[in-house]
């Protein structure tokens, strides 16, 4: 599989991404708090892989109770 952009999976956007760090950043400046260098990046990340690991997790579950008989 090649490396171009639309082989890319929409986690590893540099939009996606820079989008959440645009958001924590200003987010952050509007509440006077002043993050360290590199911050923003490490929290926008965080948040990104918290939100993908969620949505796989309502999959799952959503999974197995369409497996399960309804009561």
């Amino acid at each position: 599989m090649s490396d171009t952009p639309l082989s890319k999976a929409a986690i590893q956007s540099l939009t996606l991404r820079s989008a959440a760090l645009i958001a924590i950043a200003a987010a952050a400046d509007r509440m006077g708090i002043v993050l360290p260098d590199g911050a923003a990046q490490e929290l926008a990340n965080s948040l990104i892989d918290l939100v993908v690991t969620l949505g796989l997790i309502g999959v799952a579950i959503g999974r197995t109770r369409a497996r399960t008989p309804i009561v």
